[in-house]
């Protein structure tokens, strides 16, 4: 899974510009006074985005050959940006700010600016700092803070709905009949081991597999030739994982089923997609050692 740029993990600035009077150049965009050149495919006559609003939209940004840098795609309907102050004269967020819902533009912006001033990243030893990235923008949709956070907490409840759902049938469809140990968590023994149970600190020997409900394996102990040695509680792992091998002893083997909130969450961990659940199957080989 490609990763994505810093900037567009986060939430970037933009800025609100006033327009009077924008030149043509020759070579088909207009330029704002600022110095910004703007060309619209598409205008509509949508919602306006004020100061501190949130923009949903699709994104990609080119080099001066046209070679695709980054394609908003990977993160679909999460890809949402703030409507904030400029972060230099004639830079992208003016461009945000002039756009409407449904509108397509493109703009063209100086590298060496907005690498500095909005990324906050070097500039790649592919661009030159006097290169114009060309980016191509579509409004989608426009949200009040307060929309966006109802919008949020909206999703962020269907999603758990949703994951619990799937995490139902798969239990049913493999004839498990468990309960939660807590909500989110499953945990399944298939084979009791012996001896002491492991205590935080203790180094702890264990073989297992990471998979999706679909039977995808996405991690797995041994592709290096070994098992997983750690020292249980160092804080490297998740905290529903810790807890189950703190139950087991030694020779144990176990599933543990988790939705996203108590794995990896609403971002993900390549190659994980944001909400999905997991599974574990692992066997606790020996501890104490």
């Amino acid at each position: 899974m490609k990763k994505v740029s810093i900037w567009v993990m986060c939430i970037v600035a933009m800025g609100v510009g006033l327009f009077s009077i924008s030149s043509c150049n020759k070579d088909g965009f207009s330029i704002t006074p600022s110095g910004l050149r703007y060309e619209f495919i598409e205008q509509k006559e949508g919602r306006k985005p004020a100061l501190g609003d949130m923009m949903r939209m699709h994104l990609i940004y080119k080099d001066k050959d046209g070679k695709e840098i980054y394609n908003s795609n990977e993160l679909g309907e999460s890809f949402v940006l703030e409507l904030t102050k400029p972060t230099f004269l004639g830079g992208l967020e003016e461009g945000f700010a002039m756009m409407s819902e449904g509108d397509s533009a493109i703009f063209l912006v100086n590298a060496d600016s907005v690498f500095d001033k909005t990324f906050k990243q070097p500039l790649p030893a592919n661009i030159d700092a006097h290169d114009l990235l060309r980016f191509e923008i579509r409004l989608k949709k426009v949200l009040t803070a307060s929309e966006y956070r109802n919008e949020s907490k909206h999703n962020t409840e269907y999603n758990q709905v949703e994951e619990l759902r799937q995490i139902e049938l798969y239990l049913g469809d493999n004839s498990i009949s468990v309960p939660p140990v807590k909500p989110g968590v499953y945990f399944i023994v298939f084979k009791e081991g012996k001896g002491a149970k492991p205590k935080p600190g203790d180094q702890v020997e264990i073989k297992y597999t990471g998979s999706f409900l679909n039977g995808e394996m996405f991690d797995a102990s041994g592709n290096n030739g070994q098992n997983l040695i750690y020292r249980l509680g160092d804080g490297t792992h998740l905290t529903a994982w810790e807890e189950a091998i703190s139950t087991m002893k030694p020779g144990s083997v176990a599933r543990l089923i988790l939705t996203s909130s108590n794995a990896y969450g609403t971002a993900g961990l390549d190659p994980i997609p944001p909400n999905t659940p997991v599974l574990f199957d692992i066997e606790l080989v020996r501890c104490g050692f």
